[in-house]
């Protein structure tokens, strides 16, 4: 009976240490998870910050050529209505 005691006691030991173990696997691999999200989720910050960046800087670009655009049209437009009295002073009206 003693031998049977003893071997339960040792059994339950067993129990408890695999038990202790695979808890102890189940942290450490939830830890690296966690890790792992935690530089994958700052990379993705990283990136969406540069785009974030890009994007302003692209309208910004946008408007400057828009304001470019606008004045060349009019120099454009100017230059038109210049054509259009040279031709007029030398009858060559359309």
């Amino acid at each position: 009976m003693f031998t049977w005691f003893a071997a339960r006691r040792k059994n339950l030991a067993d129990v408890q240490g695999g038990e202790l173990d695979n808890v102890e696997k189940a942290v450490k691999f939830y830890r690296e998870q966690l890790e792992d999200i935690a530089i994958r989720w700052k990379a993705a910050t990283d990136e969406a910050n540069t785009m974030n960046g890009l994007y302003r800087q692209a309208i910004k670009d946008l408007n400057s050529m828009e304001i470019k655009f606008n004045q060349l049209a009019d120099e454009n437009r100017a230059l038109i209505e210049e054509l259009k009295k040279y031709k007029q002073l030398n009858g060559k009206i359309n």
